[in-house]
């Protein structure tokens, strides 16, 4: 199986991966994975999962629970999630809420900012700073699926956003800087993801983090750790929250940086490389340290 690469502050060791029968499991605590899709889970081009299958099934036969952490809406990861066949909460919108499973639908836990509130405010600083750029609300269906390679069914789901406005940027890094500085003034954040940089008030992907934890404590009654894997800049908040986090390669941009904390990359992109990921963490005792 290919190595990975673990990080440091100052060093780099190749780490070979062995191979078991059985998965190692510390009845102890409870196990929880938590993955970023676009370019993580789902391939960064035709966001397939096919390549993740030899994980998926582990985590399903162990009994260990996967819940999605996306910049997606809830309506686009309700169709991820049924074509995974899996059943746990989720997280949306970079953390803008936590849906909980109730019934034949879904209790949302509200930590974000809606979006109907700074629309304007988005609108009206592009006019006093004369920036360049094109949000999702201002989009049709037919630029939507230039830009993302969507279908028109999946552009649809995508508009039903709650938390956060996707932002096309078509101007300078200089104006972007200066636009995130006049946003915080307004208590609102600018997320590079993927392919957009993300509008949303002052939460993230880590800040759901320990909710989901605390949750995941009380439904087994026993303590909680987190795997977690991503592979962009807006999912360093919930990589520092993990107790085991995994950066996956990336063929759009190089893997975000964290200093201070460890984390291990994986030699392969996409969904390659999320399975290997798991895989090696579950097979090989030297990623246990538990």
């Amino acid at each position: 199986m290919p190595g990975l690469l673990f990080l440091a502050s100052l060093f780099e060791v190749e780490l070979s991966v062995r191979v078991y029968n059985n998965v190692p499991m510390n009845s102890d605590k409870q196990l929880i994975v938590i993955s970023d899709l676009d370019g993580t889970l789902l391939d960064h081009h035709s966001y397939q999962f096919d390549d993740a299958q030899p994980a998926l099934a582990l985590l399903a036969d162990e009994h260990i629970p996967l819940i999605l952490n996306s910049s997606k809406t809830a309506a686009e990861i309700i169709e991820i999630r049924n074509a995974l066949g899996n059943n746990e909460p989720f997280i949306a919108e970079n953390g803008g809420g936590i849906f909980l499973p109730k019934g034949s639908g879904f209790m949302c836990v509200t930590l974000g900012r809606p979006r109907e509130e700074f629309l304007p405010i988005i609108a009206s600083l592009r006019h006093q700073m004369a920036l360049s750029f094109t949000g999702f609300c201002e989009m049709s269906i037919q630029q939507l699926m230039d830009c993302t390679g969507l279908s028109e069914q999946a552009c649809l789901l995508a508009r039903q956003r709650d938390f956060t406005e996707p932002l096309l940027w078509q101007d300078s890094e200089e104006a972007l800087h200066l636009f995130t500085r006049a946003l915080a003034q307004q208590d609102l954040q600018a997320i590079h993801g993927g392919r957009f940089v993300h509008i949303s008030g002052l939460t993230d992907k880590g800040k759901s983090i320990d909710w989901i934890r605390g949750y995941f404590q009380r439904q087994h009654n026993r303590d909680v750790e987190v795997i977690a894997l991503g592979d962009s800049d807006n999912d360093i908040p919930m990589l520092a929250q993990a107790d085991h986090p995994f950066i996956v390669r990336s063929p759009a941009h190089s893997p975000p940086t964290m200093p201070g904390h460890r984390a291990l990359i994986s030699e392969h992109m996409g969904p390659k490389g999320w399975n290997d990921c798991i895989l090696s963490f579950f097979r090989n005792p030297e990623f246990q340290n538990r």
